[in-house]
């Protein structure tokens, strides 16, 4: 591939996973807002955010795996149609919740629906797009450029809460999500007209691993474990962090949407600041990067058990982020210079699917804690979770050969 075609490519894939980055944090902000308009528990929220995680879990590993025998384009052009079907229903959804056209019970349950869209089709964005990179890169570049590409997932979800909480108080809900609906269908059709891919799809050789085992692997499975432990943290931070504002520093819930949102954001620019720009110039190689992210991570979540007011919580959120920001490169880049290279789109999808996994266990460990224990023993559980894997990126033989 040329050098014009190389920086159009790469221009494509970082606008899609900011529109896929900004889709999902949005939520972060609309969904509490609407549940606690209609009167319905936080462990609603947890539950719509599970249930498409559990998809996503499940589909990205096989559209990354479908992308090896197909091409990457194509898949990836399938997660942002899935995509903006997910947003479309979502805004659909939630003006006819607001409005009072529709019970909780149901609105909750069209809620779930329209995220499992998102999970099940959107979910082939990330790997098809990892794997386009691992593609075309050499060993000596790949963490820096997985780094960059994965920075437009942070910076889209930069943009998302602020956002929401801006337009849905100017214009509304459904408006601004329809809006990014429009959004990822032009992301859509310029990836149709203008993303270059000469390279012929890598036919499957008759002995080639399945998929499943290769989650099992042992070259893969220390990096997707410590991918889980980080995506879970995340999980539980965002899920939690609008709740925490209303419950700890006891805002209203129009303050608790614009600091939360603000809050994301900065967490979000703090995020793309360290895969933009920190990592590139120092160079960190995986098992440095997963490290030092999941120790961040963890101080962060003890400083968020220790903290009530809204300071307090800003700054252990931003600790959290710049954690989560290190170590997800460390596990992408680390499960792609572990594995061949027709394996690249089998280890992307599993490498994607640790953010799936991540956030179907954060309920049951973060808003389950939440409400049924206290808000605090939320985020002691996840220091330790974090911590127990930065000791085993320590530890590893395999993350260790990888460097």
């Amino acid at each position: 591939m040329n050098h014009p075609d190389r920086r159009r490519a790469f221009q494509l894939l970082f606008a899609a996973l900011f529109v896929m980055g900004a889709s999902n944090s949005m939520l972060f902000v609309i969904l509490p807002m609407v549940t606690r308009a209609m009167g319905t528990g936080e462990i609603y929220v947890g539950l719509i955010f599970a249930g498409s995680s559990l998809f996503y879990m499940g589909f990205s590993p096989f559209w990354g795996n479908l992308s090896d025998s197909k091409g990457r384009r194509p898949i990836l052009l399938v997660g942002l149609a899935g995509n903006t079907l997910s947003l479309t229903a979502i805004a659909l959804v939630a003006g006819s919740a607001l409005s009072g056209a529709l019970v909780p019970m149901v609105a909750m349950a069209l809620f779930a629906f329209s995220r499992m869209l998102y999970g099940s089709i959107g979910s082939a964005i990330q790997p098809a797009a990892q794997a386009y990179i691992a593609d075309r890169t050499g060993m000596h570049e790949r963490t820096r450029l997985m780094s960059a590409l994965t920075a437009g997932s942070g910076l889209g979800t930069a943009f998302g809460p602020p956002l929401a909480a801006w337009a849905g108080g100017l214009i509304s809900v459904e408006g601004f999500v329809l809006a990014l609906a429009g959004v990822s269908f032009a992301v859509f059709i310029m990836i149709a007209l203008a993303l270059p891919e000469h390279r012929a799809p890598t036919p499957r050789k008759p002995g080639s691993q399945h998929l499943w085992r290769l989650a099992r692997d042992p070259r893969l499975l220390p990096f997707l474990l410590v991918g889980v432990a980080g995506w879970t943290a995340q999980g539980v931070f965002l899920q939690t962090l609008l709740f925490y504002l209303l419950d700890k520093a006891h805002l209203a819930i129009e303050q608790a949407a614009l600091v939360s949102g603000t809050i994301l954001a900065g967490g979000a620019f703090l995020v793309f600041g360290a895969q933009f720009i920190l990592i590139p110039v120092l160079r960190l190689r995986p098992r440095a990067l997963m490290v030092v992210g999941m120790t961040l991570t963890g101080i962060g979540a003890l400083t968020m058990a220790l903290g009530s007011g809204v300071w307090s919580i800003g700054f252990a959120f931003l600790l959290t982020s710049m954690g989560t920001g290190l170590s997800r490169p460390g596990v992408v880049s680390g499960a792609s210079l572990s594995v061949e290279p027709r394996e690249q789109g089998g280890a992307a999808g599993l490498a994607t699917a640790t953010a799936g996994a991540g956030f179907f266990l954060a309920p049951f460990i973060g808003l389950a804690l939440y409400q049924f224990v206290r808000p605090e023993a939320a985020y002691g559980a996840v220091a330790l979770l974090v911590l127990l894997a930065a000791v085993l990126a320590v530890t590893s033989r395999r993350i260790r050969l990888v460097g």
